[in-house]
């Protein structure tokens, strides 16, 4: 079955700041950035700026299992916020708050990224040079449904996935530097 997002997630805009953000090192709130997010990970692999949690409106704080969508730029992609520390998204992202007893956030996420999905965004981007998402076309995109059971399948396959593509980096970064290393060994 297929639902439009809208009627299984609540979306909202991320926070908007009017000046800089110049980290406070006594901060216990995140901000997430662009910066912060990896697109191939699809996680928050930067070292986020803090501020002071007094300076958030609770209702833009991320819980676990929200989803960030980055609505700006030519790279519309979602990742799924993780971490158990009080954090904010700058307003380049959408913060996508999933009715859990409708959709696993992780397949949620997972759709979203599909080449399903990036058809229809791509589409219906706008901008000439900078792409942009507008929240309406967020909001409609069609998500189609398998019962949880199935969900949970999906989101578990496609996080093994992410996590061979990393450990594969991570060999190939390793190989190369051995093989490097016994080349010059090799002239010498």
């Amino acid at each position: 079955m297929k639902k439009c997002l809208i009627d299984i997630a609540k979306i909202d805009s991320g926070k908007s700041f009017r000046h800089r953000i110049d980290g406070d090192a006594n901060g216990n709130c995140m901000v997430i950035q662009m910066k912060d997010v990896s697109h191939e990970n699809q996680t928050i692999d930067g070292s986020p700026q803090s501020i002071s949690l007094d300076d958030v409106n609770p209702e833009q704080l991320l819980d676990k299992g929200d989803i960030l969508f980055m609505a700006k730029g030519n790279n519309n992609f979602a990742i799924e916020y993780n971490l158990d520390q009080p954090a904010v998204a700058v307003s380049l992202f959408f913060v996508i708050k999933p009715n859990r007893n409708i959709v696993n956030p992780q397949y949620l996420t997972w759709y979203l990224n599909s080449p399903t999905a990036q058809a229809y965004l791509a589409e219906n981007r706008e901008g000439a040079t900078v792409g942009n998402i507008r929240i309406d076309v967020l909001r409609n995109i069609e998500i189609e449904i398998p019962n949880l059971d199935r969900q949970d399948q999906i989101a578990k396959l496609s996080q093994l996935l992410i996590e061979e593509k990393i450990l594969n980096k991570k060999y190939i970064e390793m190989k190369e530097t051995y093989l490097k290393t016994t080349m010059l060994k090799l002239i010498v």
